[in-house]
């Protein structure tokens, strides 16, 4: 161990510093656990493919990010399992490297290249209109949490996420922005007051997602402390000592958060993996145009300023044998939001 400690030690040197400042900078406990860990696996997996080859351990390269990866997909890690595993360790060398550290910096560049991380997005990809079927639409309007499920205590808040990404089509920032003030339960409708461009629309506010959300705010997740004006969906924080403050504040998630949270769910319900926020708005706008919405009042919806990009958006019309089943897409909704009236009165 000795000849090789000096590269060693400067890494584990820098990751302390690293999980450290990231502490100091606001990430929660979980989260600084999770990338200690992943920077944990490449370090052993760094010095075993040293010891392997015998060589004196140097600073790491591309080569040993290479087989990294490659070791990754090799033991069967999804892909997007990999994307995240080199994101968090490129993350960590682009600090570890940062100029702005002056003499204080642990290596001169980053070895994670952008062309070893794979693209998910590109990987065993449906095509926009065939994303989620319509069957599997209808079981995401189903308020009936799997069996088994972990931590089931947050399944009011992801089915009303999800279902308010499927029914008001709106971004995964314009979400993460949501006050509840900017819920109209008497007229139908939502407010997306900082949309993209920071320009404002109204959209409808259906009845399944007025009751998801009612199912959601009457769990007890959204602290009752909080106002009208504060963010609907959050993360709970450390207190920071304000007066009046609810025990642990209540802070914007990331959007890596939100995205994680609509994957899990989906997959939970349908089986269907690496289903992203933006996906669910593909989903919604295809359910939209092939139940009769004029594609302008389409347009509307989802805030775009050119039709083209809404048709690329909501795919393409299908046959009428299936515009059928989209109007019983629908119709299951509404029954749905029936359901969950009725779980509310019980209540």
């Amino acid at each position: 161990m000795a000849r090789t400690s000096a590269a060693m030690q400067k890494y584990l040197r820098a990751t302390t510093s690293y999980l450290r400042n990231l502490e100091n900078t606001g990430a929660s406990a979980a989260t600084v656990t999770n990338y200690a860990r992943r920077l944990e696996l490449f370090r052993q997996f760094w010095a075993e493919r040293s010891q392997q080859d015998h060589q004196l351990i140097q600073d790491p390269g591309f080569t040993d990010i290479q087989a990294w990866r490659d070791a990754l997909i090799d033991s069967d890690r999804k892909a997007s399992t990999v994307r995240q595993y080199l994101k968090e360790l490129g993350m960590f060398f682009e600090w570890a490297s940062d100029p702005s550290m002056g003499e204080c910096r642990f290596y001169e560049s980053n070895p994670v290249s952008r062309r070893l991380v794979p693209d998910t997005r590109k990987l065993d990809r449906r095509p926009y209109d065939i994303l989620l079927t319509d069957d599997e639409v209808m079981a995401l309007w189903r308020n009936n949490p799997p069996a088994g499920r972990k931590r089931p205590e947050f399944w009011p808040r992801n089915y009303a996420i999800v279902i308010l990404l499927l029914t008001t089509e709106i971004r995964n920032a314009e979400l993460l922005s949501l006050r509840l003030s900017d819920l109209d339960f008497e007229n139908g409708e939502l407010t997306v007051e900082r949309g993209k461009g920071g320009k404002f629309r109204v959209v409808e506010f259906p009845a399944i997602a007025q009751t998801a959300v009612r199912f959601y705010l009457s769990s007890g997740l959204r602290p009752q402390a909080l106002s009208q004006d504060d963010l609907l969906f959050g993360t709970q924080g450390e207190p920071k000592g304000r007066q009046g403050q609810p025990s642990g504040f209540w802070k914007r998630g990331t959007s890596q958060w939100l995205s994680s949270v609509v994957e899990r769910h989906v997959k939970a319900v349908t089986g269907v993996a690496n289903i992203r926020t933006h996906d669910l708005r593909h989903v919604g706008a295809r359910l939209d145009l092939n139940n009769g919405m004029p594609i302008e009042e389409l347009q509307s919806k989802l805030g775009h300023e050119s039709m083209s990009t809404t048709q690329i958006y909501s795919g393409k019309l299908v046959a009428r044998r299936s515009r059928a089943k989209a109007k019983a897409v629908y119709q299951e909704c509404s029954r749905q939001a029936e359901r969950n009236a009725e779980i509310l009165l019980i209540r």
